[in-house]
């Protein structure tokens, strides 16, 4: 006899057909959610990567990592998302396809730091092979599309156009690339007559600027580049220099200038010659390449680069802000060649192909807005599904639209009117003039939160210091500016000296010439600032801009400095030590410190880096004339130590520092780059060089 069974087999059915279907919904509810997150990521990289040279807040850099980082991690995750769910037949080859454009179609963020561009070729093996997966599977889920099957041809294109701009940013690739202009930039000097030289009107300065005929794709293959394009030409042996043939299609600086055209002209529009300089910042840019490339210029190059720093650039009418502005541009330049896909020219062809790419990728917006319609009538798709899906094909169509029409104004006719009319608008300066600020005599007794840094925050964020906080950033004024513009043509030699120099000019060299024979770079900016911040509080004026800006660079950037950098940081951390000792009971008012400090006595002077910056600050009182001779004496020290610190072979650590808003002493490492001007080798440089390289 059977016994019935306790419930019946349907009920059972529906139970698991509806838990079936709630799996499911979820999980499209997961694939959904993930693509309008990794499509904001985008967004905000778009957005935030095209300030991000101009932007100094570190909360806005540490989300474009999270958004960089999660574009790379949440794709691969989200794919494997889709291609298991085999109910997402209509959603996988648009969410597929948008993925693999957030990846490649975020032109102003196309890499974090430079080390990411020296993995270019892992990169290239990761992004075709996930092309290549998301191929095969749709393939799998549509065999007969051709629409998708174009899709995919789109996708390498523009895997390419991302690689291509990494390829460009690493080392070995500018070094291939900018070979012939470093062979061409050691004949340039002599190819003039030093009589036929005019600095003023630029004659004589025949420096590349860029060729008519677009050739760059060419560039990194050169044995094919010489045969299709003759400006480029190996030399005779035994040599065998690729240099630069100067004909009709080449641009230089001084036809530049002695252009007649109305978008050049003085009464078209160009009336203060900002777009000229707009052409000397980007043949100066090329040049620095050339030290990131590992090349140099002979010294009679630099002799006639700082002709015409000193006697264009450097002028009192222009109230010495020109130069600053012209390497403010190049910097910029820079920042686009290392961080963006700005600086990758497509030729005609690739012109060409973007149309074609652009009408295909309309056809298939179509076709897919046509099926989700279908689906939509049918019941079969929700109304969730279907504002994913067109907010995925105007990302796509908006992104793919607006750099087309970039790169389609490059070579149009009216592209003269457009570019007038772009640099009419004021939207936002190459960078942001603002110089960060550190007082140690204020911040000494600060105690970084142990919520935010702790060990385990350790393996993500740079860990804060004791002392190492930042005070309120001030403007790089017109005065800064003009100081270390007069310390700069006041330099009777070559080589630069930390400080000494202006100590003779003032007539206080044997009284106060011990605080620049430290022991090392360090060591004398921290006694000066510590002299020139007792001086500003008490006499309650003057300007110590500079003092607090390398005081920054010492807690913050040391790599910037001479010194190396973890010796900086030892310093600093003594300092700090020091002056917590010093103080310790009494307020947070700098009154009461002053007065400690003033307090010392004639023993505790030299024992410590305070008790020097104490010291000096005294008698800096007493061998002084007057109060307007001691801020003479501490602008001119300042204005001096900013440019002897500015020379640097880390390359590198200025390129870091430029995708996080950029440093000024970066802006007078270009100056002086170009000027090959060095520091002086004896000293308390001694210290230094041997410690740094």
């Amino acid at each position: 006899m059977s016994m019935p069974a306790p419930y019946p087999a349907e009920p059972f059915c529906i139970h698991r057909s509806v838990n079936t279907q709630e799996s499911r919904h979820r999980r499209v509810i997961a694939i959904e959610a993930l693509l309008v997150l990794l499509g904001c990521s985008l967004i905000f990289l778009g957005v935030f990567g095209a300030f991000r040279r101009c932007c100094t807040n570190r909360a806005f850099t540490l989300f474009g990592l999270a958004a960089y980082t999660i574009s790379f991690t949440g794709v691969g995750y989200t794919l494997g998302l889709i291609q298991n769910a085999t109910f997402c037949k209509e959603l996988f080859p648009l969410g597929a396809v948008f993925l693999l454009m957030v990846l490649g179609g975020a032109d102003s963020y196309t890499l974090h730091s430079l080390e990411d561009a020296e993995r270019w070729k892992s990169f290239n093996i990761q992004m075709f092979g996930k092309c290549f997966m998301i191929g095969w599977a749709i393939g799998t889920y549509t065999p007969s599309s051709n629409l998708l099957l174009y899709l995919l041809l789109l996708l390498f294109v523009k895997v390419d156009h991302r690689v291509r701009a990494l390829m460009s940013a690493s080392k070995d690739v500018m070094q291939k690339n900018y070979i012939s202009l470093a062979n061409y930039m050691k004949t340039e000097h002599q190819s003039s007559d030093s009589n036929q030289v005019d600095p003023s009107s630029l004659r004589g300065y025949k420096y590349f600027v860029r060729e008519t005929k677009e050739t760059k794709d060419h560039l990194w293959f050169l044995p094919a580049y010489s045969r299709q394009q003759p400006l480029f030409f190996e030399g005779e042996a035994p040599e065998y220099g690729i240099s630069l043939r100067m004909t009709d299609d080449v641009i230089t600086v001084e036809k530049v200038w002695n252009c007649r055209g109305r978008l050049l002209s003085a009464r078209g529009g160009d009336p203060d010659g900002k777009l000229k300089d707009l052409c000397l910042s980007f043949s100066l840019f090329k040049l620095i390449c050339l030290r990131f490339a590992g090349y140099s210029l002979p010294q009679e190059a630099h002799d006639k680069l700082w002709s015409l720093i000193q006697h264009s650039l450097l002028s009192e009418v222009n109230d010495y802000e020109r130069v600053f502005r012209v390497i403010e541009v190049e910097l910029a330049f820079l920042f686009d060649l290392f961080y963006t896909n700005f600086s990758v020219t497509p030729s005609p062809r690739h012109i060409i192909s973007e149309v074609l790419q652009l009408v295909g990728l309309l056809a298939f917006s179509l076709a897919i807005i046509s099926s989700y319609q279908k689906s939509q009538n049918e019941s079969t798709r929700s109304t969730a599904d279907a504002l994913v899906t067109f907010f995925m094909m105007i990302a796509i169509l908006g992104i793919e639209s607006v750099q087309f029409g970039i790169r389609w104004c490059q070579r149009n006719r009216i592209a003269e009117k457009v570019i007038e009319i772009m640099c009419g608008i004021k939207l936002r300066k190459p960078w942001v003039r603002q110089l960060q600020q550190y007082s140690l005599l204020e911040k000494c007794s600060y105690h970084p939160p142990k919520l935010i840094y702790n060990s385990l925050t350790a393996a993500y964020i740079d860990q804060g210091r004791d002392g190492q906080q930042e005070i309120a950033p001030t403007k790089l004024s017109k005065e800064v500016m003009k100081a270390i513009a007069r310390s700069l043509m006041n330099n009777g030699t070559r080589n630069l000296e930390n400080g000494r120099a202006s100590l003779r000019r003032n007539n206080v060299f044997d009284q106060l010439s011990w605080a620049c024979n430290l022991e090392s770079t360090t060591h004398v900016i921290m006694v000066w600032h510590i002299a020139t911040s007792i001086y500003e509080h008490e006499q309650r004026g003057g300007t110590t801009t500079l003092s607090k800006y390398l005081a920054y660079l010492v807690a913050f950037a040391p790599r910037l400095l001479p010194n190396h950098p973890y010796r900086s940081e030892y310093i600093f951390g003594r300092v700090v030590k020091e002056a917590r000792e010093l103080f310790e009971g009494s307020s947070l008012l700098m009154d009461e410190r002053i007065q400690k400090l003033n307090a010392l006595d004639n023993e505790q002077y030299g024992k410590t880096i305070v008790g020097q910056g104490a010291w000096l600050g005294r008698q800096l009182s007493i061998e002084a004339t007057d109060d307007e001779h001691i801020w003479t004496i501490l602008a001119d020290f300042w204005a001096e130590m900013m440019l002897y610190v500015a020379p640097s072979n880390d390359m590198g650590a200025h390129a870091k520092y430029l995708s996080t808003g950029g440093e000024f002493v970066t802006h007078v490492w270009v100056l002086l780059s170009h000027a090959g001007i060095m520091r002086s080798p004896d000293g308390s440089e001694q210290h230094d060089d041997p410690e740094r390289y």
